[in-house]
C-alpha cells in the first residue's frame, strides 16, 4: 500500500538569490516582535519579498537594498504610528554571515513566492467548483498553506479546510430571532474584507447606530472605503455589536460563520467531512498549479521517500486490550466486556442509579430496559438499584437544585439526567447542562447526561453505559501490553479564560491526568493558577508530582500543544530533586497536513491508523484515527518529542493511549491523557469541577 502526503519539497535550485539582514534592538525580548512587523513595512517600501526568519532571527529578502536606503528608511519607522519601532529598533544591516534556516526558507516560499494574488486567485477558482448551496447556508473549502521542514529540507504543506457561512448578513438574521441577546456568542466575519479571514465572536450589544454619537465614533477610525460606505448607508436604528477583539461593527457589515458548537442554535445539521478520494482530487489540482511555478516537486510519497514513512508495526503498537479473567480483545469493547467481564468491577458490583428527567413527556422505558439488560444480572452482572426518580416540569437552576437534593438523600452512585439543548458552551452564560454538572460535582455525585435524541440509539447507549461504569468505580479494560519504558504517563493542560474587559487571558486552572503504564487512571489533579501566559508555575507542578508517589519513577509528560520552556525546566529540576525522570511529548492537534493511501485498485483511501510520516528525528505526523473512508479524511497529530526520549516511544505512547477513553466504543483521535484536555480545564476554570482537587473518578466522561 502506497502512502503519500499533502507536503511538497521545495526546489532549492529554483529559488532567487536570498539575502539576510540582522536587526539590533534595545532589548533582546523585542527582536522577534519587531521582526514580525518589520518585514511587512520593508515589503511596502522596497517591494520584492521580505520575511522574518524566527529560527535564525533575521530578515530574508529577494530584493536587497543598499545600506544607505535602509538607513534612510529607519527614521520613517521611528515616526510611524507603531511605537515599537521608536522604542526598540536601533538598526537593520545586511549580514551575509547569517544563513536562512530551513523553516525560514519554507515560510518564505510558502507565504511570499507562492502567496501572491494570482496564485491565490487560481486556488480559489479550483475550490469554487466544490461550493455547495444548502439553502440557508453555503459550504465552501479554503486552502491552508504552511511552511514545514522534512528531514532538514524546506517544504510546503497544503490542506483543505471546510467552511460554512450563513446566507445574508447579520442584519438579515436579526429578523429571524426574538431577542438581540441571541446574537451573543455567534461567530461572524467582516463582509467588507477578503473572504479568507478568521471569524470573530460577538461579546455584547453596543446599541443603535444613531445613539450616543456612535456613527461618528465608528467613522473616526481608519476604515476601508467599503466599511465607510456600509456605515454611512446604515439606518440610525441599525444595531451595533462588539466582538472579542473589542471592535464595534454595524450588523449589516457582518455575516455568520457557523462552527460545530453553533449547529443547535442555528438549526444546522451539516457534517463537514470530505472523503479522502474527493479531498485529494481538489488537493492534487492545487499541487499541479503550484508545480507550474517550478518552485516545488511532487508531494512526498512512500515510493519516493520510503524511509520517511512508517506503519504501526515499526513502533510495536498493539491494539489489544485486557478484560476480565485475563481475556484479550481489540474490537467492540462493550461486547467484549459483556463476554469476558470488566477488568476490575466496582466494589460489590452494585450500582445505585438515580434518574432526573427534564423532559416529562419523554418515555424512558427503552432507556431503562437498555440499562438493565446490559448492566444487570443478564448482562454484565451488576446489582442495579433505582435510587430515586425526579421529573422536572419547568427545568431551571432552582428546580434542578431541589431535585438533586431529594435524590441525594437516597445516596445514589450516579445521577443519570435527560437534558435537551446545548451542552458545549464557550460563553459565560451557563446552560441547563452547566447548572446540572455544577450541582452534582458540588455534591460529589457522579453524573451522566443523556440527550433525548440518543435515547433509542444503541451505539450511543453503549457509550453511555461505558461512562456509567467508569464513573461508578469500574475499570472496563486496560492495555494488554503495558508501556514498558515508563511507570506513569501524565497529560498536562492549562485553561485559558478570557478577561471580561481587558485584552489577553488569565489561565485559571491547570489540569493533570495521571495514568499507570497499563492505562489505569491513578488520579486527576486540578490546581488554580491565576497567571498570564500558558505556563504552569513551578510550585503547582511540584504539588501535582509529590515526592512520595513520584520519587524514583519514569514519567512521560503528554502536553496538549506546545510545551513551554520554563515548564520543562521546572520539571527537570524537580526530577533531580526527587530522583525522578521526566520525558516530554508535545501533541499538536491543529494545522497538520493529511496522509493518504492508495489501495490495490489505485483508489485513494484513508491512511490506516498508525501510519507515520517522519519529519525529523524528533517529530512526526501520526494518523491516530480509524474510521471508514465514507466518513472523511483523518487529521493526523503532530508528535514532537524532546531528547533524549526516542520518537518511536513517543509515538507508541500516544497511539496506545487512544484506546482507553471509556466514553466511546470508537477510540478517539487523541490519547486519553489529553482528550478533552482543553474542555476539562476550561470547565474547571468556570467552576464546573469537583470539590476535591484530586480524585479517581473520571468526571469528564
Amino acid at each position: 500500500m502506497e502512502l503519500f502526503t499533502e507536503i511538497l519539497p521545495i526546489v532549492i535550485e529554483s529559488l532567487p538569490k536570498l539575502s539576510t539582514y540582522s536587526i539590533e534592538t534595545i532589548t533582546p525580548e523585542s527582536k522577534d516582535k519587531i521582526g514580525r512587523k518589520l518585514h511587512y513595512q520593508l515589503q511596502k517600501q522596497f517591494l520584492g519579498h521580505w520575511h522574518w526568519d524566527k529560527i535564525n532571527q533575521c530578515l530574508i529578502t529577494d530584493s536587497p537594498q543598499t545600506q544607505d536606503k535602509i538607513n534612510d528608511f529607519i527614521p520613517q519607522l521611528w515616526q510611524s504610528k507603531d511605537d515599537i519601532f521608536k522604542n526598540s529598533l536601533q538598526s537593520i544591516e545586511l549580514n551575509d554571515k547569517i544563513t536562512p534556516s530551513s523553516q525560514g526558507i519554507a515560510d518564505f516560499v510558502t507565504h511570499k513566492l507562492l502567496g501572491n494574488i494570482n496564485i491565490n486567485r487560481q486556488i480559489r477558482e479550483i475550490l469554487a467548483k466544490s461550493t455547495q448551496d444548502k439553502g440557508k447556508y453555503i459550504v465552501t473549502y479554503e486552502c491552508e498553506k504552511y511552511g514545514c521542514v522534512v528531514n532538514n529540507h524546506p517544504s510546503v504543506s497544503i490542506s483543505l479546510k471546510s467552511r460554512l457561512d450563513y446566507k445574508g448578513t447579520l442584519k438579515d438574521y436579526l429578523t429571524k430571532i426574538s431577542s438581540t441577546d441571541e446574537l451573543i456568542g455567534l461567530h461572524v466575519t467582516d463582509i467588507t474584507k477578503p473572504d479568507f479571514q478568521s471569524a470573530m465572536t460577538i461579546t455584547s450589544i453596543v446599541g443603535k447606530l444613531g445613539e450616543n454619537n456612535t456613527r461618528q465614533r465608528l467613522l473616526s477610525y481608519p476604515l476601508s472605503a467599503k466599511m465607510q460606505d456600509t456605515i454611512n448607508q446604515a439606518d440610525n436604528d441599525e444595531l451595533v455589536v462588539k466582538t472579542e477583539n473589542f471592535y464595534d461593527y454595524v450588523v449589516s457589515a457582518l455575516k455568520i460563520r457557523v462552527y460545530n458548537q453553533d449547529y443547535d442554535r442555528l438549526n444546522v445539521s451539516e457534517k463537514l467531512q470530505i472523503t479522502s478520494e474527493k479531498r485529494y482530487e481538489y488537493v492534487k489540482e492545487i499541487f499541479t498549479l503550484l508545480k507550474t511555478t517550478g518552485l516545488v516537486f511532487d508531494n512526498y510519497s512512500s515510493t519516493q521517500k520510503n524511509h520517511s514513512f512508517r506503519t504501526e508495526k515499526s513502533i510495536d503498537y498493539s491494539p489489544q486490550l485486557l478484560f476480565g479473567n485475563n481475556h484479550q480483545d481489540s474490537k467492540n469493547v462493550f461486547n467484549s466486556a459483556k463476554k469476558f467481564g470488566t477488568y476490575k468491577p466496582s466494589q460489590n458490583k452494585t450500582i445505585r442509579i438515580a434518574i432526573l428527567n427534564t423532559l416529562p413527556n419523554l418515555n424512558l422505558d427503552t432507556l431503562k430496559i437498555g440499562i438493565r439488560d446490559n448492566l444487570g444480572k443478564n448482562g454484565l452482572g451488576y446489582d442495579l438499584k433505582l435510587a430515586g426518580e425526579e421529573v422536572i416540569n419547568q427545568p431551571n437552576r432552582a428546580t434542578l437544585e431541589r431535585s438533586i437534593e431529594l435524590l441525594k438523600q437516597q445516596k445514589p452512585d450516579i445521577i443519570v439526567a435527560i437534558i435537551a439543548g446545548k451542552i458545549d458552551n464557550k460563553n459565560s452564560d451557563w446552560t441547563l447542562y452547566d447548572h446540572f454538572k455544577h450541582l452534582t460535582l458540588k455534591n460529589d455525585i457522579p453524573s451522566q447526561v443523556i440527550r433525548p435524541e440518543t435515547i433509542n440509539n444503541q451505539y450511543a447507549l453503549k457509550n453511555i453505559l461505558l461512562g456509567i461504569l467508569a464513573k461508578t468505580g469500574t475499570i472496563p479494560y486496560i492495555l494488554a501490553n503495558p508501556i514498558r519504558y515508563a511507570d506513569l504517563i501524565v497529560g498536562l493542560d492549562v485553561s485559558r479564560q478570557k478577561k471580561a474587559t481587558l485584552q489577553g487571558t488569565i489561565n485559571a486552572a491547570a489540569m493533570a491526568r495521571i495514568y499507570f503504564n497499563n492505562g489505569e487512571l491513578l488520579r486527576y489533579s486540578i490546581r488554580d493558577a491565576m497567571l498570564e501566559g500558558e505556563i504552569i508555575p513551578t510550585h503547582i507542578l511540584q504539588d501535582i508530582f509529590p515526592v512520595k508517589e513520584f520519587s524514583g519513577k519514569t514519567i512521560i509528560i503528554h502536553r496538549d500543544g506546545k510545551l513551554p520552556y520554563q515548564e520543562k525546566e521546572s520539571l527537570l529540576a524537580w526530577g533531580k530533586d526527587i530522583d525522578a525522570t521526566f520525558y516530554f511529548v508535545e501533541i499538536i492537534k491543529n494545522g497538520n497536513p493529511r496522509l493518504y493511501a492508495l489501495n490495490e485498485n489505485n483508489k485513494v483511501i484513508n491512511a490506516p491508523k498508525g501510519s507515520i510520516f517522519k519529519l525529523s528525528d524528533t517529530e512526526a505526523l501520526l494518523v491516530s484515527s480509524d474510521f471508514p473512508n465514507t466518513m472523511g479524511t483523518p487529521r493526523p497529530l503532530k508528535i514532537r518529542t524532546h531528547n533524549p526520549f526516542p520518537l518511536k516511544e513517543a509515538l507508541h505512547s500516544v497511539l496506545s493511549l487512544t484506546l482507553l477513553h471509556y466514553g466511546s466504543e470508537r477510540p478517539p483521535r487523541l490519547p486519553v491523557t489529553t482528550y478533552y484536555a482543553d474542555k476539562i480545564s476550561t470547565l474547571a476554570s468556570r467552576g464546573l469541577r469537583p470539590h476535591a482537587t484530586d480524585g479517581t473518578i473520571p468526571f469528564w466522561l
